[in-house]
């Protein structure tokens, strides 16, 4: 054997050569694909972008045409599409319409062992995954695996008529196990962004809705975080128990093609089990796929463009208050997280309607305090004023009516007088008259107040009082330049059982102060009608309006230069007196309105008096 010299060189066949450049030139090429990939999906917290990312790398550094990849849930045992290049259109709508069906992928998901599928026994679908080509290619299936548990498979295809080698399946498992560590971490930064995210949203809800006591408010708040922070299309708020009166409270999102808000909803008319089942038993329901959920009424799903869903119901102290329904147009798995910021929006908006309803019948009843108070004062001023009026009749009328008789005499006693002196003395004669009048008309007013507060009822037509006003006072209206209309709003009004003609008393008087309100003319107009379950008569004007901060049912407050104060003041007793109530409107410089509203009580009932 011939010694080789220390400095002589060694002689390497050049196909070796060939062969280790090549192998050094690959080995290059890979790790420009890992270092490359790991630079581009660093800071990714989308698992899909990552794995858009990952394609593109490997398909062009490796020079190959198409890729796809799945991502599942061991528990599940179900794999979905999440990216895709090079890959023909048929392949996907077969994949979305009908699963995977028999291929090696679900095996290699399930054993986690990397598998090359090279015909159509292993793949029905080979002649059809790669865009543009209709011949069989083979691709490996690479499991995509983090801590031992399989998240998905990674499929890249070979070049037509090539497989891929033993070195080059195990870069590609390498390119896995760092595409899968990616995905993880964009997970882990996506969830960590998400929970950070509803954090704020729901401290910043919390703040919001605790510094508000209006129920309407809350309702918006929840709505537009549902939006935000769970990506729902439409947020719908449904309040009450009872599945056949539900009032659809709040809508958020995209408009809603049939519900509206302020509406009654009818759930079992509406053949929706799983709103009712979830309202009764109080339980959270989650829809991925409402075409594929046996729960769903398909048809109502359909209407309402509800594909996937959330419903969840809002509970406070033990009782039922409605539901939280959150909804996609496109099927979407709802991440246990997502489900439990749902619940702690429904659980936040429970407390916080609740508290704003409590201090809405607080505040009711404090109105109704004040008001009972108010016609307690009221009733304590009229039964003083009934208290002079009664001594005011027998110490002013009888001398008013001794005054008249003399008047009566001395107007006759003038009467043959030459024209020229009974001409002045009748003048004088006549304003006398005229205060005596005056002065009795007062004393009526003042016994208006003295009159029993036990009402005669009886049945009567209020359209038809209205009627015999505006025919009794259209002489007075036209002499004034006045037009007088009549107008019906809502449905007629029932015969109702009142005092006719105190009633009638209160439109006179509200019709008379429209006209005197109107010197130089206009327009009063008078509206009868059933409203809101009330009857309801309205006197409007187009004088100048009442002045600001006056409160026209105070006794002996007036606008008129003559009057005396009291007429609204009866007014106002008058509808006390039936239970009802009368308010003024007021726009200054362009009129005043005021409404009587009644309570309906029908005339068919036992006549009655009240104490």
């Amino acid at each position: 054997m011939e010694r080789i010299g220390h400095n002589e060189p060694i002689r390497i066949p050049r196909g070796r050569v060939r062969e280790l450049q090549a192998a050094v030139e690959k080995r290059q090429r890979e790790l420009l694909i890992l270092s490359t990939l790991a630079f581009r999906i660093h800071k990714e917290d989308e698992p899909e972008a990552v794995l858009r990312i990952a394609l593109d790398e490997i398909l062009d550094g490796l020079g190959l045409s198409a890729a796809w990849t799945f991502l599942g849930d061991e528990t599940e045992k179900k794999l979905r599409l999440a990216a895709h290049r090079g890959v023909s259109a048929e392949y996907l709508r077969e994949v979305e319409r009908n699963g995977l069906g028999d291929c090696l992928c679900p095996e290699v998901f399930s054993t986690a062992h990397r598998m090359q599928v090279r015909n159509t026994t292993q793949c029905p679908r080979m002649p059809t995954i790669v865009e543009g080509l209709r011949t069989p290619v083979a691709h490996a299936c690479i499991p995509l695996t983090f801590e031992g548990t399989s998240r998905g498979v990674l499929n890249v295809a070979a070049r037509p008529g090539e497989l891929f080698s033993e070195d080059e399946l195990r870069f590609l498992e390498t390119v896995g196990r760092q595409i899968c560590l990616a995905v993880e971490r964009a997970r882990h930064l996506k969830a960590e962004r998400l929970y950070n995210q509803e954090a704020r949203a729901l401290a910043a809800l919390n703040k919001r809705i605790g510094e508000i006591l209006d129920a309407d408010a809350v309702l918006r708040g929840v709505g537009q975080t549902a939006l935000e922070i769970l990506g729902s299309d439409r947020v719908q708020i449904f309040l009450g128990s009872d599945p056949h009166s539900l009032t659809v409270a709040h809508l958020a999102g995209l408009p809603h093609p049939e519900l509206r808000e302020s509406q009654t909803l009818d759930l079992v008319s509406l053949g929706s089990a799983l709103l009712r089942r979830s309202l009764e038993a109080q339980q959270a329901f989650q829809v991925d796929d409402s075409r594929h959920d046996d729960r769903v009424n398909t048809d109502l799903a359909q209407r309402w463009e509800a594909v996937s869903a959330l419903v969840v119901p809002l509970v406070a102290r033990k009782t039922t208050l409605g539901l939280l329904v959150l909804t996609r147009r496109n099927p979407h798995s709802w991440t246990k997280d997502q489900v439990d910021v749902a619940e702690a929006l429904a659980s936040q908006a429970s407390v916080a309607i609740e508290n704003a309803r409590l201090y809405e019948n607080a505040r009711r009843a404090y109105r109704e305090l004040n008001e009972a108070q108010a016609r307690i004062i009221q009733s304590e001023k009229m039964a003083v004023v009934g208290t002079f009026a009664s001594g005011l009749a027998h110490e002013v009328r009888n001398p008013l009516n001794s005054i008249a008789l003399q008047l009566a005499i001395l107007e006759r006693r003038v009467a043959p007088l030459e024209s020229s002196v009974s001409g002045e003395l009748k003048e004088l004669l006549g304003v006398i008259r005229e205060e005596v009048k005056r002065l009795d008309n007062l004393v009526g007013d003042f016994l208006q107040f003295s009159r029993s507060n036990r009402i005669p009822y009886g049945p009567a037509s209020v359209d038809s009082l209205v009627n015999e006003v505006m025919h009794l006072l259209r002489p007075e209206a036209r002499e004034a330049g006045v037009t007088l209309r009549r107008q019906h709003t809502g449905a007629d009004i029932p015969d109702l059982r009142v005092d006719a003609e105190r009633i009638k008393q209160v439109v006179i008087n509200l019709l008379q102060n429209a006209i005197e309100a109107m010197p130089q003319g206009g327009t009063a107009v008078v509206e009868s009608g059933l409203v809101d379950g009330r009857a309801r008569i309205v006197v409007r004007d187009t004088g100048h309006g009442l002045p600001e901060g006056l409160d026209v049912f105070q006794l002996f407050v007036t606008t008129k230069a003559r009057g005396t104060g009291l007429g609204l003041s009866i007014a106002q007793q008058i509808v006390l007196e039936h239970g009802g109530e009368i308010t003024a409107e007021n726009t200054l410089g362009q009129g005043a309105t005021f409404t009587v509203s009644l309570p309906v009580t029908p005339a068919e009932q036992t006549e009655m008096e009240q104490p």
